[in-house]
């Protein structure tokens, strides 16, 4: 097994984030509309962002610290326990391979609608193995192709959003449609607009994924996903007020690609290429960043032994973790092969959500174990710590708890497969020998233990061990 290629830089960090969740302004959120008009999309948004904005702070100060390949699981792993980071594991590579999977089946359902003899699952699985084909070649290849397909989508909806404003080429927008069904069902919308409030954000956590490629990670990582959460709450707020003035209520709530179908209704032939551009080109960069972090989060789960060490090995040549990459393939197609785009949605989210719990409170765990904040420790320190991070946490569970209108039974089957791995996965632990070290860059200049040593201690202070010589 050989070492992961170190090459990537902040702008491959921001393209692997903003990759993978712009596609959630391009289609999907306006769910939140069905559920609780502009208003109850409009607090989704807000609501969903705030815990997004705390996710990707605590991301940036894990991924940063600990420049693992695994990510969430990695810190968990280090900081909670084992069965917990197996879960969280799992629920990621869970939550990208089902998005992957919505992915390709938007692009063959936007294929069909131009040429009506083309099969959906056929488009959906072609894009899938070429984007696999591309990962299987190294990080900084399929990274730097996201840079590119995320960088048209963005300049897309930008130019949208200026048109729609300054009424330059559309001008049927009006803004009676940001006030009319803007409350259809009261109070109980807004509240159930949440479920689909992750859509805006699902995934930007994942930009930390590459931590172990990037060249300087400690730079990097905070710069790249910080850089990657402000433009998505900006492409955010655009994309609700450019929809809400071009569709009505009804139409907007039930739209597969709600940002191109607002350019049709817009009648700006140029605005209608420029936005079916940008939801392939969308669709392909999220497709594409979420078989890197998948493979990644399986890799870190085959190093540790939780699942066979056959997909722990790294490509001679690429540097990649092909196997792990190759095996995306038949999940996603499990997935893309049932058609059914909310409930793949759902599925995502929910997984996503287990995320969402346990990394705030790995961050947690990580400063009460390593309180020392130098900048070899802590290259970023988030602010507000850990009031934010238990804030993100509450808004996670009242996330989740709104999937008690309409998905209470993928609640229920999300929550027991969940559970049954946890049991799983810590018997399995407990059946193998760990032989990875997760080793800090910084722990043996300190002289401080292993993280599973100090996992068992209420606090591990800066001057147990040797920790003063950071000072």
């Amino acid at each position: 097994m050989s070492d992961l290629e170190k090459k990537l830089r902040p702008y491959h960090v921001w393209a692997l984030g903003v990759g993978i969740v712009l596609v959630g302004e391009y289609m999907g959120w306006n769910f939140t509309v069905a559920k609780g008009g502009i208003i109850g999309s409009l607090f989704a948004m807000l609501v969903a962002g705030l815990m997004y904005i705390i996710i990707a702070i605590c991301a940036s100060e894990l991924g940063s610290s600990t420049k693992l390949a695994g990510g969430p699981y990695d810190w968990v792993r280090l900081f909670v326990g084992p069965g917990a980071a197996a879960i969280v594991g799992l629920a990621v590579y869970m939550e990208y391979i089902a998005l992957s999977a919505g992915d390709s089946i938007v692009v063959g359902q936007l294929a069909q609608v131009y040429f009506e003899w083309i099969d959906v699952k056929a488009v959906a699985m072609l894009i899938l193995a070429i984007l696999t084909l591309i990962n299987y070649r190294g990080a900084v290849t399929a990274l730097t192709l996201n840079f590119f397909l995320t960088f048209v989508s963005a300049i897309a909806v930008v130019i949208f959003f200026v048109a729609s404003v300054t009424g330059i080429g559309v001008p049927n927008f009006s803004f009676d449609g940001l006030f009319s069904g803007a409350m259809p069902y009261g109070l109980v919308g807004v509240f159930a607009a949440m479920q689909f409030g992750p859509w805006f954000y699902l995934g930007i956590e994942g930009a930390a994924m590459c931590a172990e490629e990037c060249k300087r990670p400690t730079r990097a990582v905070p710069l790249g996903q910080q850089a990657g959460m402000i433009t998505l709450a900006l492409m955010a707020g655009m994309t609700v007020f450019i929809c809400a003035g071009l569709m009505g209520f009804a139409e907007l709530g039930a739209s597969v690609y709600p940002l191109y179908e607002a350019a049709v209704n817009s009648g700006a032939i140029v605005l209608v290429i420029l936005l079916g551009i940008g939801t392939v080109f969308t669709c392909l960069a999220s497709s594409n960043g979420c078989i890197n972090d998948s493979s990644r989060s399986w890799l870190a789960l085959a190093r540790d032994g939780f699942i066979t060490d056959w997909f722990a090995d790294v490509h001679p040549k690429y540097k990649s973790p092909f196997k792990a990459i190759i095996f995306t393939i038949p999940v996603s197609a499990g997935f893309a092969f049932s058609g059914y785009l909310d409930q793949v949605i759902t599925f995502s989210i929910m997984s996503g959500l287990v995320c969402y719990v346990l990394i705030p409170f790995a961050l947690i765990r990580f400063r009460k174990m390593y309180p020392t904040t130098n900048s070899l420790i802590r290259p970023f320190a988030g602010p507000l710590q850990p009031y934010i991070a238990m804030l993100a946490m509450g808004i996670a569970i009242l996330i989740m708890s709104t999937f008690f209108w309409a998905y209470i039974s993928n609640l229920l089957f999300a929550l027991l497969f969940y559970i049954i791995a946890y049991f799983y996965f810590t018997w399995r632990y407990k059946k193998i020998k760990v032989e990875r070290s997760k080793e800090f860059s910084w722990k043996d200049k300190l002289g401080w233990p292993d993280p599973e040593v100090a996992h068992g201690q209420k606090r591990f202070t800066a001057q147990t061990g040797g920790g003063n010589n950071g000072k």
